[in-house]
This record gives structure tokens, sequence and C-alpha cells, in this order.
């Protein structure tokens, strides 16, 4: 059988389309419209790869390129992610055939993925933690219990409260705002500070970084910045099957018990957020966690990689020091009913 593999930027974009629809049936319209921004179409010389059979894609390799910083060595990785081979061409080897290619392209990489993505991936002597962990911190719990949902009961527990209620005169220290131009330059200062285990492998996010992220992102209308003293938080409020959400995507503070959490939280009370998620990993943990946290709303992420060196290979076990935002697939999920 004929398979040829080739560049996104190879490929026909009415197949591409097509193959979005099939493979992705929750988030095709996101794919579609932004795949360009998704990927960082035009910031490297990397592309995602598609397979095709028969002048048709049946397979598709994404990825997101990424400079890395250990210590003070700077490094290219990239992302795996939108890994898929339609159900009918499985269990014929061509994902195993897609990944060894896909490797070709870029000495260090890097995934959040599943246990099945994770199977073909040991196949190549990739390694996997569980540092990485995604954590929702309710508002309005009751909301989050399908049986109550249908109810629409609007009550918040005590039980799960993140502290004593804030005045609003307080909370109106963080009323949100958009980023613009002006912020990057700021943004970068804080992430140095934010850096403080040089030891760790980081994401670079400077001046172009941000920019892609937080104002070419084809939903920065919908991210916000909250501010307090010199700590900031940048969300995505956005509503989806009826739920309105905090999605965070980056945070500086100098302190995690800082009082621009709880401002936050009582801001999200007060603006009918249902519930913040996050995305944490054991080095850093967003907002304070207690036992019922660990117990009921953490969730472990297969954080998967792979390097051509193996000093970097082992220093890649400790997952990385600044893992928010830094997936925009991960992102893209919940945005289904575009």
């Amino acid at each position: 059988m004929d398979y040829k593999i080739k560049k996104i930027s190879e490929v026909n974009n009415d197949l591409l389309n097509h193959f979005y629809k099939l493979a992705f049936p929750l988030r095709y319209k996101t794919l579609i419209n932004h795949w360009k921004w998704s990927y960082k179409i035009g910031q490297s010389d990397f592309e995602p790869l598609v397979l095709e059979h028969d002048s048709k894609i049946i397979g598709m390799a994404g990825l997101i390129p990424e400079k890395l910083r250990f210590e003070t060595s700077m490094h290219q990785g990239i992302w795996f992610t939108d890994f898929h081979i339609l159900e009918s061409y499985r269990n014929k080897g061509l994902g195993s055939f897609l990944t060894k290619e896909w490797m070709k392209i870029c000495p260090i990489q890097i995934t959040y993925c599943n246990e099945e993505s994770l199977k073909i991936f040991k196949k190549f002597n990739w390694k996997n933690n569980k540092s990485i962990y995604r954590k929702i911190i309710p508002i309005n719990f009751l909301k989050l219990i399908p049986v109550l949902k249908k109810i629409n009961l609007d009550y918040k527990l005590n039980l799960f409260s993140r502290g004593k209620k804030i005045d609003d005169k307080e909370i109106d220290k963080v009323q949100p705002s958009n980023i613009n131009i002006k912020d990057l330059t700021k943004l970068c200062k804080l992430e140095e500070w934010n850096l403080t285990n040089k030891n760790i492998f980081s994401i670079v996010r400077d001046e172009d970084w941000f920019k892609w992220r937080f104002i070419d992102c084809p939903y920065a209308l919908e991210i916000f910045k909250f501010e307090f003293n010199n700590d900031l938080i940048v969300g995505h409020i956005f509503k989806i099957n009826n739920e309105k959400r905090l999605n965070i995507l980056y945070s500086y503070s100098q302190d995690q018990n800082n009082k621009i959490y709880d401002l936050v939280y009582s801001w999200c009370q007060n603006n009918n957020i249902e519930f913040i998620w996050t995305l944490n990993s054991e080095q850093k943990s967003i907002f304070k966690e207690n036992l019922i946290d660990k117990f009921l709303f953490r969730k472990k992420i297969n954080f998967a990689y792979w390097s051509q060196d193996t000093k970097t290979f082992s220093h890649l076990d400790k997952g990385f020091s600044n893992s928010q935002g830094s997936d925009s697939d991960l992102e893209s999920i919940q945005y289904q009913g575009e």
C-alpha cells in the first residue's frame, strides 16, 4: 500500500478540513480555523506531518515548536500534539511509522498524552512521568454534579470555600482587563523572577512567546489579566455547556499564599464563574491545595519526553518549572462549539 508523509503546508486544505472533521469531531472547527496559530506556523522551520493514502489524509502528527532553557543553555524542542490515525487504518503499524518520521524533526520531543499514544512512544524509548496534573477549583460545586445541574442550584458550599468572604471594595482592585502590547515587557520581567530553579527545564517565555499566546491568540478578547500589587494572573474566561470557566494560563506571585489568589477566587464568586481550571506541576501549584483538592479535583497527566542527548534526557525527567499555558491543544478542547 502506498502511504506518503507530507508537511502540513503541502496538503490540500479541503483534505485537511475533512480529516479534522473525522479525527477531532468535538473541536474540528477550532482546528480548521486556527491550526496555523496552534502549531506556530511561520515561527520556525518545523511543521506537523500528515499521512496520505489514495489522495486522502488518514493520519497526523502535530507539533508546536518551543525554545527551552536548562541552567544557562538554550535548546530547541517540539511538543507532540494532535496525534491521530483514522480508526479504519489502525493496527497496521502506521502510528509507529508516523512517530518515527516525526522524531527526525528535532532532537528534543515532549508531549502530554493519553495511554494509547504513550504505548506507541514507549516503543521508541520515550519515558514519562506524572509530575504534571490538572486541577479544578470549584466555585459553585453543586453545578458540577450533573443531576443537580439540571435544577440550576446556585448555592456555594462552605466546605469548598477558599477562605473568608472578601469585601467587594477589595475585589474591585483586581478587575480584569485585556492583555496588550505594552504588557509584554512586564510579563518578560515577571517570568525571569518566576524561574527560581534553573536546574529544571523551562519554556522560554520571551516577548514573542507572550505575543503568540495572549495577543495573536484567536480568543485574545477572552483573555484577561488580574493584577494586585506586583502580582499577576492571566486567564481565559469562556462559557461552554452552560458553564462559565476561568482557565489560568499564566501566574506570578511572590508567595503562593499571596492575596491575589483570594481576590481572584472572590471575583469569580461574584461573576458566576463555575470553576477555575489550572495546569500544575509538583514543583509549582497554582492556588493553595487542601486534602479535598488532592483526592477529588486533581488528575495526573502523562508527560512523555525523548531526546537524542542522554544528559538532556535525564534532566527532562523532572518535567518543567513553568507548564502553564504551554500546550495550546490542551486548551483548544474547550472550544468545541465554536
